[in-house]
């Protein structure tokens, strides 16, 4: 059954720019956000009843009901030359006579600005509020970071962690707060594991250390001897010398083909944050539905612009736009969290308590 249009409530409707409205609303949206226009003041009362309400207050609806400009990609001539004036944001010469009051002119829109990094940004300053809220919740003091952290200690370090990181998407994202909570599931616990794997390389350029491993709070993990506690026996199943043998190759390939790599390429708070968005709006597994996925491909492409509009603006190679993208590729080819999850399941063969939830999120079924 097909729904209605949610600014004029005509019948087959369908998801566009963030509201399920019709194709001729969806339309008359994309022109007005590409276009510049001068809106008069509403002369809804002069229509006919069977009349559509004026560009304001139409375009005034379309808001309302949840469609949003950023959604919309602009022109692609860009070679016409007032094409290219709307999208580089130039603003027209009117010419108001004297006897023209300003009062007549309630709204005007100069089509789409430049393109900017507004999403990276705010994801950036909120990921920074992040960092602060850890500090405070962990109260790490230098003593007790010199200690390091084990591995059950870790695991209740990301049961918080995550739901830091899920409060920030849904504060960052509101399309992301405006999903079911089975959809901000799915996403959430197909992001979490590809992040963290990210952020173990952005904290060891942080601190300038790529031999250790950190937590979320900024601790270092433990020795292998130390890290892997049997808090569930009094008596170890393993000796220290079998422990090294078992857990310590997954270590060693974490460091040389992942966390290596990654550290490498030096990114920045924006590149790190564009691939925050990146991986938390990802289509590619079996677990999104397809209407979830359409909302994580306006999502990403919206990400990528910014991102490719911040490299351009400061001068950097292209090439560094697809390093960026590459480093998902550097994660999945990797098998990464295919490693944490062997990883994770040894830890439950020999008794080395792992919190549940950070179990299941690690242990997630996404492919």
């Amino acid at each position: 059954m097909s729904e209605n249009c949610m600014v004029c409530d005509s019948s087959s409707a369908q998801y566009h720019f963030g509201a399920t409205v019709c194709r001729a609303c969806a339309a008359f949206f994309r022109r007005y956000v590409n276009t510049k226009k001068l809106t008069i003041l509403c002369n809804c009362l002069s229509k006919k009843e069977s009349q559509y309400p004026c560009r304001l207050c139409r375009m005034k609806k379309c808001l309302a009901v949840g469609m949003e400009r950023c959604k919309v990609q602009g022109p692609r001539d860009i070679n016409n030359s007032l094409k290219r004036k709307m999208i580089e944001g130039s603003s027209p010469t009117y010419s108001l006579s004297s006897g023209s009051p300003a009062s007549t002119i309630s709204n005007i829109e100069f089509g789409i600005t430049p393109r900017s990094v507004e999403l990276i940004n705010l994801l950036a300053k909120n990921y920074r509020n992040l960092e602060a809220t850890r500090s405070t919740i962990f109260n790490i003091s230098e003593e007790k970071n010199a200690l390091g952290v084990n591995l059950y200690e870790l695991s209740l370090e990301v049961k918080t962690d995550a739901k830091l990181l899920w409060k920030l998407c849904e504060t960052t994202f509101p399309q992301f707060d405006r999903l079911d909570r089975s959809d901000k599931k799915t996403l959430f616990y197909n992001f979490y594991s590809k992040w963290s794997i990210l952020e173990v390389a952005i904290f060891s350029t942080k601190y300038n250390d790529p031999h250790n491993f950190y937590s979320p709070s900024g601790s270092v993990a433990k020795s292998i001897n130390d890290f892997y506690v049997n808090t569930v026996r009094e008596e170890a199943i393993l000796t220290e010398e079998e422990v090294i043998r078992i857990f310590e190759p997954y270590w060693t390939y974490h460091f040389q083909n992942v966390i290596g790599p990654l550290v490498k390429l030096q990114f920045g708070e924006t590149e790190n944050m564009a691939l925050f968005g990146i991986m938390l709006w990802d289509a590619g597994y079996v677990n999104v539905s397809e209407e979830l996925a359409d909302v994580c491909h306006s999502m990403r492409k919206i990400i990528c612009r910014e991102l490719s509009s911040y490299l351009a603006e400061n001068d950097v190679s292209p090439s560094r736009f697809f390093e960026t993208l590459d480093t998902i590729n550097i994660i999945e080819v990797t098998k990464a969290e295919h490693k944490c999850q062997e990883e994770i399941e040894l830890c439950g063969v020999y008794n080395f308590e792992v919190d549940e939830d950070m179990r299941k999120m690690v242990m997630w079924e996404k492919y």
